[in-house]
Order: structure tokens, then sequence, then C-alpha cells
């Protein structure tokens, strides 16, 4: 199903509603309804008489009890595609990217953060169960990191939340970051990289938020006419690995003045790995960059990105419910350093 990607929104109340035909709803089979009403509203930032239209409007949701539940990806995609400017998507997105309008000299250099990765259960809000945070390779991308540290039960977290949870575990780190100007001269890279783009760049598939079981299947998900940085990340492997080469997929956290989890494709050539992502050049894109910020994805290391030893079907964060792999929430925090650790 094709979307009118460059479509304006609306403004207003008007633009939650329309929002709701701006990107292609999860199947039912891989809905999942963990999100209360006050993390639904924590994540759309909007009054709660907004969420109301909504749900008249035909927002998927369930009730039990008193309780009104929603499925986590629509409600994050209503609030991409509202148009409010507020919502955490937008925000997010916003912030992240503003740097890709940036000289590109401030793509590579150097950079210092302090990354905190937050996450709750939507399960259970004192879910006493084991966490595992995936390790930090910043070294792969010629940076470094100290101080990472992991904490489980008493999070001090400062009035921050995790979609309106209370977090219950946090990895932090002191992060060194610079990128590297790299070109991708294989023709099936480059042209892979140019096809996928092309596809979420005029809306005949979907960037949007999607549920980890749709995700994680590509075919599943392209089937669907969606696709987020995992299911992209995860099909130009296939593609590229059935072409002979050597590939391989990363997952890690990108950083600015908001922080997120990120997932990418890496490819070997001329005996390194270069990054191959054309969804970090859609959001740049549509912060207004340039096509050699476009070029820029197609090789090159950003110095935004601190790489996880972790592929991209896994995630940051992970727990379990009696040894059976549970879902979690994760926000991850990032403070810009004035100085650049050494």
């Amino acid at each position: 199903m094709t979307r009118p990607a460059a479509t304006p929104a609306a403004t207003g109340t008007r633009g939650w509603i329309d929002a709701l035909d701006r990107f292609v709803p999860t199947p039912e089979r891989y809905a999942r309804y963990d999100t209360d009403r006050d993390s639904a509203l924590a994540v759309m930032r909007c009054p709660p008489g907004v969420l109301d239209e909504l749900m008249r409007a035909g927002l998927r949701h369930r009730t039990e009890g008193d309780r009104v539940l929603f499925d986590d990806s629509d409600i994050r995609n209503v609030a991409a595609a509202s148009g409010s400017g507020g919502s955490v998507l937008e925000l997010v997105q916003r912030y992240l990217f503003r740097f890709a309008v940036s000289d590109p000299s401030e793509w590579i250099d150097e950079r210092g953060w302090a990354i905190r990765n937050l996450a709750a259960c939507p399960l259970d809000p004192d879910c006493r169960e084991p966490w595992e945070f995936a390790p930090l390779a910043a070294g792969d991308f010629a940076g470094r990191s100290w101080h990472e540290r992991t904490v489980t039960g008493g999070v001090e977290a400062r009035g921050a939340t995790v979609d309106g949870r209370p977090p219950l575990a946090e990895f932090s780190a002191t992060v060194r970051t610079e990128g590297a100007v790299r070109t991708v001269r294989d023709p099936l890279v480059r042209d892979a990289f140019h096809a996928s783009l092309d596809e979420m760049r005029s809306g005949r598939v979907s960037y949007q938020a999607m549920p980890p079981e749709l995700r994680h299947d590509p075919e599943a998900a392209r089937a669907n006419g969606t696709a987020n940085c995992i299911s992209v990340s995860l099909h130009l492997e296939r593609v590229f690995t059935d072409a002979g080469l050597e590939a391989r997929t990363r997952k890690g956290y990108l950083m600015g003045i908001l922080g997120s989890d990120h997932s990418w494709t890496e490819v070997r050539e001329d005996q390194e790995w270069k990054v191959v992502d054309p969804v970090f050049a859609l959001l740049g894109l549509r912060q207004g960059a340039s096509e050699e910020f476009v070029e820029f994805c197609l090789g090159s290391v950003p110095n935004r990105l601190v790489p996880c030893d972790c592929p991209a079907d896994l995630e940051t964060v992970r727990h379990t419910h009696q040894q059976s792999p549970a879902p979690t929430r994760n926000v991850v925090l990032v403070n810009p350093l004035k100085e650049i650790p050494s």
C-alpha cells in the first residue's frame, strides 16, 4: 500500500485524525496491545481529549476491565504522522538529524557523549526479572568508551520515564566517536541502497514503527508495505550475502541532543567494513539534507553512531519472564560533552 509520504499534515486535532490514514496498520496477527493510556499519552504528548477523538475515529484499542490498551506501533505511527511537532517521535527525528544539514566536516569530527539507556517492562511495572544490555563496540568505529555501568533496581532517573513508566534498569557510559568518509564502489550495493531509499522516499514502502515480530521478518514487512531501520538492514544483508558479498547487520545508539537505538548494514570492501544505511539518508532528507549527505550514507561512518556488539534482530536491552524472552521499552538519554575524552 502506498502512502503519500510528502503530504503535509494538518495541524491541531484534525492533523491527529488525518494521521490515521498516513501509516499502514500493523496486521492484526502482529498487534500487541500492551500500551496503556498514560503510556500512549507520554509518547504522543497530546491532550487526553485528542486520544479520545482518535479512538472514536478508529484507532485500534482493547478494553480490559477499566483499562484501555493500544498497540504500541499504532501509537508511535499516529504520533509521527500527526504533524503536531511535539510528539516524542517527531522531536527525536528532528533533533537527531538536524546535523545532516550542517557542514560535512561535522559529520565526522570527534565528539564526546554521555549515554544512558533506561529500560522498563510493559508487562509489569515492578518487574524483577534479569536484564541484559548489549556491550558497546565503539572501537569498531575508531571510537572508545569508558565508565560502562549497568544498574538494575533502584535506578535514579531524575524524573525521566520510559513511555510514562519508571525505569527498572539502566546502562550508562561515556563515549568518544569519530566518523570516516568511505565510498562503496560495488554497483550491486549501490543499486540496492538507492532502491531501498527510493521505495521509502516515494511512499511505496511506508517507513514507520513495527512490532518486533514484523520488523525482524523483512519479507513480511515488505509484503505489508512497511519498513524501519531493522527490517531494511536485514533485507539488505540478505541481498548482499545472496550475491556472495560479506555483509552483516549492526545495532547501536544514535547520538544527538536526544538519543535512539538504530540499526544498519555493513558490507566488507577494500578490507574494511562500510556502513550502508538508506534509513539514515531518508531521515536526513526529511530535515532538508542534500544529496551529498545521501552519498555519505553509502559507505561512510557517521560520528553520531555508537555500535554495539549486537546484530539488528536483537535489542540493545533484553530481559526475560520465567526464562522466556519478554518485551521491553527503552529510552536513550544523551548528554553531548564539551570536552572530548581521550
